[in-house]
């Protein structure tokens, strides 16, 4: 269901990248991903394009399950089974910040008028705790987003969180509130940098880019108040997302700060090559003087192109991508570019058509990013370790037959016989249609 709500984003053009919650999300995937709790199943169906159904059974500890529902006024044409969907779209891993495009979203707006309406609900068994989501979109850059709980197990037998979400190429919005003790809130985040309103004045420009144009600086705050206990919180987190002109490969840096609490988060995650990611954060606290360096990668493998039968090594061809971009123009010795070829590289098909002019340039940034997405991978490793808790978190995610597949087991060292142990281990898997 999150991967449907995905394509709901896509189909009206929302960025969840350029809103304040996810200003450390690559991080987050790398180094806090989540293990699957005992042995899960999901079974999904998109009935017709605009409605869908899942079913999920697990026996973690007890034997439970849950029914969900969808229902999207957009016709969901753009999603895929488990079968044929890309493992880099299924999971979620390193974001690669595009530009926002403002004529994309007033397209799709003019197009499907005040109608993008998502309703979700889902109900879970044994017990009688329900779910629900609705998304409705006001305008081409605002949208409305309703989230309840109800439960009777938690105070008051359910919460409410209402979200007004803006979002633009410039900066993004949120005023947030909850029933949960009267909770208001305001998000915003900044972006400095490629924020062009026109994508064809982005194509338009001269084919080497600019340096400015390969970077994004995103500042971020966001303001808690809770009226039923008076108490405040603050926090604010900045981001700069840049992509290398020699090599083309992304990076993002964020540092995130809560005065309140003392706390004080930094990360860097980079794409070391086109198969593998890594990620490292560093948390101090002002108070307690106490820290905590964590590291993280995540690789895959078996991987072929997508536009051809044939296997190759995607490590070496990025080996080749890097020795190539050494070369220069001859008109323009500033800029490193590559040179883009049919039969080794995928083409960028925006800028050249590779079978009339097989020997076009191409920017290095496009050559990577174009070798990434006709890249088709059969399986991916994660790796993560935190110095201070003393655990490791692996994670294998891959397909059998239709399935996607997920396991993971998380290991630490115990504090009184020093002594590993597998203190959490876990399987999940799903399919859909």
């Amino acid at each position: 269901m999150e991967y449907l709500q995905k394509c709901f984003y896509k189909s009206t053009g929302w960025q969840e990248e350029n809103i304040f919650p996810n200003i450390t999300s690559s991080s987050q995937s790398i180094l806090d991903f989540q293990i699957p709790n005992g042995c899960k199943l999901d079974i999904s169906s998109k009935t017709t394009d605009y409605s869908a159904s899942s079913f999920t059974l697990s026996n973690y500890n007890v034997i439970n399950g849950s029914l969900a529902y969808l229902y999207s006024s957009l016709p969901l044409n753009n999603t895929v089974g488990t079968k044929n969907i890309s493992l880099q779209e299924a999971i979620s891993g390193f974001k690669v910040l595009e530009p926002i495009y403002k004529e994309e979203t007033m397209d799709n707006f003019k197009k499907f008028g005040n109608r993008n309406l998502l309703l979700y609900g889902r109900m879970y068994f044994p017990g009688s705790a329900l779910e629900s989501m609705v998304i409705k979109q006001l305008s081409p850059q605002t949208q409305l987003l309703i989230k309840s709980i109800s439960n009777p197990n938690i105070a008051k037998n359910g919460t409410m969180i209402i979200y007004l979400q803006s979002n633009t190429p410039k900066f993004s919005r949120e005023f947030v509130y909850s029933t949960n003790e009267a909770l208001m809130g305001f998000r915003c985040l900044f972006n400095f940098g490629n924020t062009n309103n026109s994508k064809s004045e982005y194509q338009n420009s001269s084919a080497i880019i600019p340096k400015l144009d390969n970077s994004m600086v995103s500042i971020g705050t966001e303001v808690w108040y809770a009226a039923m206990t008076m108490s405040p919180g603050f926090s604010t987190a900045f981001r700069y997302s840049t992509k290398s002109t020699s090599t083309g490969k992304p990076l993002t840096m964020t540092l995130a700060c809560n005065p309140i609490l003392g706390q004080m988060s930094s990360t860097y995650t980079i794409k070391t090559s086109v198969a593998s990611t890594f990620s490292s954060k560093y948390d101090f606290n002002l108070y307690s003087y106490s820290s905590n360096l964590s590291l993280g990668f995540e690789l895959y493998n078996n991987s072929k192109r997508k536009s051809d039968s044939n296997d190759y090594d995607i490590m070496k061809s990025s080996e080749t991508l890097h020795e190539k971009s050494l070369l220069f123009t001859p008109d323009d010795k500033s800029t490193p570019t590559v040179i883009s070829s049919h039969h080794h590289y995928p083409s960028d098909h925006s800028h050249i058509d590779s079978h009339s002019q097989p020997h076009q340039k191409e920017t290095v940034i496009s050559a990577f990013q174009n070798l990434v997405n006709e890249s088709e991978f059969n399986s991916v490793v994660r790796v993560s370790t935190s110095l201070s808790d003393k655990m490791l978190k692996l994670l294998w995610e891959g397909r059998f037959k239709d399935f996607l597949v997920s396991a993971g087991t998380r290991i630490s060292i115990n504090e009184f016989t020093h002594q590993p142990e597998f203190n959490k281990f876990g399987i999940s898997f799903s399919y859909a249609n």
